[in-house]
C-alpha cells in the first residue's frame, strides 16, 4: 500500500477504537498479530489480547497532547504524545510519549512494535537516513 493508504487505514482503525467499535477494530488485525513492547517481556499476541490492550489504553484517563501519523511503504508510525511513566519501579519515563510502528500487509495489521524515540521508530519503518 502507499504511504497515504497506510495513513488512511490507520485513521479508520483509530476511529473504530475511538468509537469503541471492537468488531471494526478487530477486523483490521491479522489473526496472528503480534505486539512487541519496549522490553521483551512486554509483548502479546492474538486479536483478543492486542485489541483489549488498545481498548484499555483508550479508556485510560491520560491527557493526550498530540497524535501524529507517519506513513511508510509497509508501516505506519503512530506517535502518541503524553507524559507517561510505564514502569514506576524502574522509572521508565517517556516524556515524548510512545512511537508504535504498525506493519500492515494485505489490509491487516500484522505487527506492532513500541519505541521510546523517534529515530528508532523511523529506522524500524525503513525511514531512517
Amino acid at each position: 500500500m502507499s504511504k497515504r493508504s497506510n495513513i488512511e487505514f490507520m485513521i479508520a482503525w483509530l476511529d473504530a477504537l475511538r468509537r469503541g467499535d471492537r468488531e471494526a477494530a478487530a477486523t483490521a488485525l491479522h489473526p496472528a498479530v503480534v505486539w512487541q513492547g519496549m522490553r521483551p517481556e512486554w509483548g502479546c499476541d492474538g486479536v483478543p489480547t492486542v485489541l483489549s490492550t488498545f481498548m484499555d489504553a483508550r479508556d485510560a484517563p491520560a491527557d493526550i497532547e498530540s497524535i501524529e501519523l507517519i506513513g511508510a511503504e509497509q508501516q505506519v508510525i503512530l506517535h502518541v504524545r503524553w507524559p507517561i511513566v510505564i514502569d514506576e519501579d524502574e522509572e521508565l519515563e517517556l516524556p515524548d510519549g510512545v512511537y508504535n510502528v504498525f506493519t500492515i500487509a494485505g489490509d491487516l495489521i500484522t505487527r506492532i512494535e513500541d519505541h521510546a524515540d523517534r529515530g528508532a521508530a523511523l529506522a524500524a519503518a525503513g525511514l531512517a537516513g
